[in-house]
């Protein structure tokens, strides 16, 4: 028989994947987001010790945990799909894979939002000292419009940001091309060297392309993407690895209980502004 704790494992991502599919049914192409953002205000509100809206209606939200002494870490995914979704379609699933019966999944970036939303219930059962600064943006779909109308205060504190919305699996995406870095080296290694200690064995730093995590780095905020899951996004053949979305939890989860030891890592790094273009 299985100790209880396995049971309780599998109850909570089966939990996981139910909300998953809840927010993968709600539309909110780029500019229509509303219906999908009063969903995440619902779950998110009672986990949190503020909430608000922005005047691009990015929602931004914080928690201050065991007493605030530790790092201030930004959560970040984005709610609007690059199209609607298909009315009366169905999600299909086989295995871990899970496919539309018609036009896209919306997996980009609903598997982040899950993500998230998920780390705010985790956050509550945690040991992490600190604070944690959640942003779901708009808008991001057609130009990282929402991202960049962000207010700077909220974000002066911030010591590192996790931005969940990389496609596949194992990606820790430390700069956009190659050509726009995220992050210090020392950042995505501490990423990865998490990754190991939890067990999760194929994480890796790489270049990948543009999201909101450049504009939290031109703000000079250490960044990283981490890899949710879905595949071929924006296409009718648009598929998400659940259990690939889950193992970044797992990740999240690891890199909340060394968070002592990302402040070391980050501790003496000067935040310099960079240059942002479209």
């Amino acid at each position: 028989m299985q100790p209880p704790w396995n049971w309780k494992r599998e109850i909570d991502k089966q939990l996981f994947f139910d909300q998953l599919e809840e927010l993968l049914n709600i539309n909110g192409e780029s500019g229509n987001e509303g219906k999908i953002r009063n969903h995440a205000e619902k779950i998110l509100a009672p986990l949190v010790d503020h909430l608000t809206f922005d005047s691009k209606g990015n929602i931004l939200a914080q928690k201050r945990y065991r007493g605030g002494n530790g790092p201030t870490i930004l959560l970040n995914a984005h709610l609007d799909t690059v199209l609607p979704i298909d009315p009366g379609r169905t999600i299909l699933k086989e295995k871990n894979f899970w496919t539309s019966s018609s036009g896209i999944l919306g997996a980009d970036d609903r598997a982040g939002v899950a993500v998230l939303l998920q780390m705010a219930k985790n956050l509550e059962k945690s040991r992490f000292s600190g604070t944690v600064k959640f942003i779901l943006t708009v808008e991001e779909e057609i130009g990282l419009v929402g991202a960049q109308h962000v207010d700077d205060y909220f974000l002066r504190d911030v010591d590192a940001a996790i931005v969940l919305d990389r496609r596949g699996t194992g990606d820790i995406v430390v700069s956009c091309g190659g050509f726009i870095p995220f992050c210090d080296e020392k950042y995505g290694q501490f990423i990865k060297s998490t990754a190991i200690k939890a067990g999760l064995t194929n994480w890796k730093c790489t270049n990948g392309g543009s999201s909101d995590t450049r504009v939290w780095a031109s703000l000079g905020i250490q960044s990283v993407n981490l890899s949710v899951g879905y595949f071929n996004e924006h296409t009718s053949d648009e598929m998400l690895d659940v259990e690939g979305c889950y193992n970044t939890v797992k990740l999240v989860d690891a890199v909340f209980e060394r968070a002592r030891e990302l402040r070391r890592a980050l501790r003496g790094r000067e935040r310099i502004k960079l240059h942002f273009a479209n």
